[in-house]
């Protein structure tokens, strides 16, 4: 083992830090911990922590060896225990430290440049490596085309910005087109609950084919641009929400399915719903991730099954809005909703 104040990958000298210094760190904003003799800094982490915040609030400042590893507290994946490596500052003076863990043989990708023309030479690779999550103090490049790059990122906003006028104007032509308010609203709101089970459909028959995209490389590439990136990324902010011209080619696939089963006017409201459930679907998304601990308990529930979907199991829990469909068709994730406190 290297001596104490030296990083292993690199030979960098690593700060030694003394109890009463991390002692010291013990806020929200200002949050330390300690874990096997290694000292980090987790302000940036805590409101993207599966379990919420308030479960690592009581434990700031303080060594969290022992309940990091207690799974009647909250269980940790492996993944959680790489992750903690990005924000470690330092270490704890006098005391002992185990080996950071290795993962052999797998291919990695080089984030200081585009990520996009590397990742499908992950093959085999692929579905094992975005299921370790990365976390990165920027947005991931994918392209090095600035103008390309444009159109990788979407900030959250853009989403009620450009389909809610769109939902408005769909509603408004329906009536135009000889729908009554109360038919238009009846219609609208069978497709606002239609779209929960598209949600769903979607999420685990088509986001999830991580398998079966590896025998190909622009297979992989079309799957990390769809979804794969969010596994891989899943704090990435500016690549949670779908893209608009992603959300327009999916409109209108479903808007021709119900034209096969609905009228023009029906098909345009009952669209327009399903547009609706879709904009609550993207924003309940990146409020889960985002939102810290959240003010309602549905949302609080929502946020520690969807982070358990990515840090524990992806083929369980495909809800984002609500569970409904995974109590449906089997597939519910375990979860505590409620993760315990360390009593002290």
């Amino acid at each position: 083992m290297p001596p104490l104040g030296v990083d292993e990958p690199n030979g960098e000298p690593l700060k030694v830090f003394e109890w009463s210094e991390i002692k010291k760190h013990d806020k929200e904003n200002d949050a330390w911990v300690v874990k096997d003799g290694e000292v980090f800094d987790v302000s940036k982490f805590l409101k993207e922590h599966p379990g919420g915040s308030t479960i690592v609030l009581p434990h700031l400042g303080t060594d969290i060896t022992e309940v990091f590893s207690n799974d009647d507290v909250h269980v940790h994946s492996k993944a959680a225990h790489s992750m903690m490596q990005r924000y470690r500052i330092g270490i704890l003076s006098g005391a002992k430290r185990k080996a950071a863990p290795q993962h052999q043989g797998m291919k990695a990708l080089d984030f200081s440049k585009p990520i996009i023309m590397q990742i499908g030479h992950l093959g085999n690779n692929y579905n094992d490596f975005i299921h370790r999550p990365q976390v990165l103090d920027e947005p991931a490049r994918f392209f090095e085309s600035d103008f390309l790059e444009i159109f990788s990122r979407t900030p959250w906003y853009v989403v009620p910005l450009v389909w809610l006028p769109v939902i408005t104007g769909m509603v408004l032509l329906s009536l135009k087109m000889g729908l009554t308010p109360l038919g238009a609203g009846l219609i609208f709101l069978g497709g606002l609950f239609t779209w929960t089970l598209i949600e769903y459909v979607l999420h685990r028959f088509l986001f999830h084919l991580d398998e079966w995209v590896q025998f190909n490389y622009w297979a992989i590439t079309l799957h990390f641009l769809i979804h794969g990136v969010h596994h891989l990324l899943p704090m990435d902010p500016m690549r949670l929400v779908f893209p608009p011209i992603l959300t327009f080619i999916l409109l209108l696939g479903f808007y021709n399915l119900f034209r096969v089963f609905l009228d023009t006017p029906e098909a345009v409201s009952f669209t327009a719903g399903g547009l609706l459930g879709y904009v609550g679907y993207d924003l309940t998304h990146y409020y889960l991730h985002h939102s810290g601990t959240p003010f309602l308990s549905h949302f609080s529930s929502m946020k520690s099954y969807h982070l358990a979907h990515h840090y524990k199991n992806p083929l369980l829990g495909y809800g984002i809005t609500s569970k409904l469909w995974d109590y449906v068709f089997d597939t519910m994730l375990p979860v505590e909703d409620k993760p315990k406190e360390k009593s002290s």
